[in-house]
């Protein structure tokens, strides 16, 4: 037989005391970690006046109405105007380079646009400029530069002018197809 020490028996019955201990303790829960990947691809974007999200078309980009005139006439302008009042205004991803293209109208000829009410038409001109010195020609292209967080403001304007002639009574209209680009 094997005598123990007493510091031994001491240590034997320390163990022993911890044991019990542990034994009567609930298991200690474990941890452990890891991570989520998280990710978001955005596309560039381009809204039509203060639109809320983008779409594939934007309806209508705004109205051109010129005063009403007697059948013989000057020169007569007007400018596009959103039905908030204010000129078209757009708003894309900031660094896209928008362009806005205006195309033809429903009638027009040679590639000149336009107003018709039946059979009597008048011509009339589209511009990038208030002194009308910068023609907008069908199919043509007015660049945005490079968009910011700020919606870029689009003013075209208009002019039609009877050109000597004494014009037929009526409501002329036109439509012009507009392209937004970016």
């Amino acid at each position: 037989m094997v005598k123990l020490q007493s510091s031994s028996l001491h240590f034997i019955a320390v163990l022993q005391a911890i044991s019990l201990i542990a034994a009567m303790s609930p298991a200690e829960a474990g941890t452990a970690s890891g991570t989520i990947g998280v990710s978001l691809n955005v596309t560039s974007a381009c809204v039509v006046n203060g639109a809320t999200s983008a779409s594939s078309t934007f309806g209508n980009a705004g109205n051109m109405a010129f005063a009403d005139q007697p059948g013989l006439f000057g020169n007569v302008d007007a400018q596009v105007q959103t039905s908030g009042g204010g000129a078209l205004s757009v708003l894309c991803s900031p660094g896209a380079s928008p362009s806005l293209t205006l195309g033809s109208g429903q009638h027009d000829n040679s590639g000149q646009r336009y107003l018709s009410t039946g059979t009597s038409s008048i011509a009339y001109r589209l511009f990038s400029d208030p002194a009308r010195t910068q023609e907008i020609a069908v199919g043509g292209s007015i660049p945005l530069g490079s968009a910011t967080s700020a919606a870029i403001t689009v003013p075209i304007y208009g002019r039609v002018n009877s050109g000597g002639a004494v014009i037929a009574a009526g409501s002329y209209t036109d439509t012009v197809s507009v392209t937004l680009s970016w």
